[in-house]
């Protein structure tokens, strides 16, 4: 493994999924209120800020049925 791939794993923007604990490290260009899902308990997931290289993620509101009331 080379140096430069080394150094850009290491200053990737990534975080924890705050279910299960997974590093997750998102495509270039993540933005806030972004939804990502966690690669290994499929949690969906909302990005509430990012912090230099550090994604500030929380489990995403479930959306419930509206029963027209």
């Amino acid at each position: 493994m080379s140096l430069e791939r080394i150094g850009t794993f290491e200053t990737a923007t990534r975080g924890e999924c705050p279910v299960c604990v997974a590093l997750i490290i998102p495509a270039v260009g993540v933005e806030e209120t972004e939804i990502l899902a966690c690669p290994e308990c499929r949690s969906m997931l909302v990005v509430d800020g990012i912090a230099g290289n550090r994604l500030i993620l929380a489990e995403a509101p479930r959306i419930e049925e509206d029963w027209g009331e």
